[in-house]
């Protein structure tokens, strides 16, 4: 065989296996965000008044922060909402694992601190904060 017909092969055979992936992606779809009984708490804040960038910042920090500290394993994704708010988005495993991390938190003056200087650099107060809760079925 000539090295073009290798190249033909190999190029016929990657886009094959490229386009079978992509297929199977199709059928089934994007992932569930939660699985039942899991939990999604979302964070946010208008910082209209304040620094965004720098509260992003901050954001990334204090979700650094809890993933080396936290006692309490969950996924944090920080990020803006299209009016422009800053804040995160949550998963927790269960009722009582958001409850356990609600409680580490309440109770870990640093991670307290950091919550403070987010919304400080918002041009808020914590209690500002929107906080929502939703139990996936």
């Amino acid at each position: 065989m000539n090295k073009i017909s290798i190249l033909y092969i190999i190029l016929f055979t990657s886009g094959s296996i490229f386009s079978m992936g992509h297929l199977d992606h199709e059928k089934k779809g994007l992932h569930p965000v939660a699985a039942s009984g899991q939990v999604v708490v979302t964070y946010k804040a208008d910082c209209k008044k304040g620094d965004p960038k720098k509260a992003m910042k901050l954001i990334d920090e204090i979700i650094s922060y809890e993933k080396k500290n936290s006692p309490i394993k969950y996924s944090s994704a920080p990020g803006t909402w299209s009016d422009k708010s800053v804040g995160a988005v949550d998963l927790h495993a269960s009722q009582k694992a958001m409850d356990d991390a609600f409680e580490w938190q309440a109770g870990n003056k640093k991670w307290s601190n950091m919550f403070d200087q987010i919304a400080s650099a918002c041009g808020i107060t914590t209690d500002d904060f929107v906080i929502d809760v939703m139990k996936a079925k």
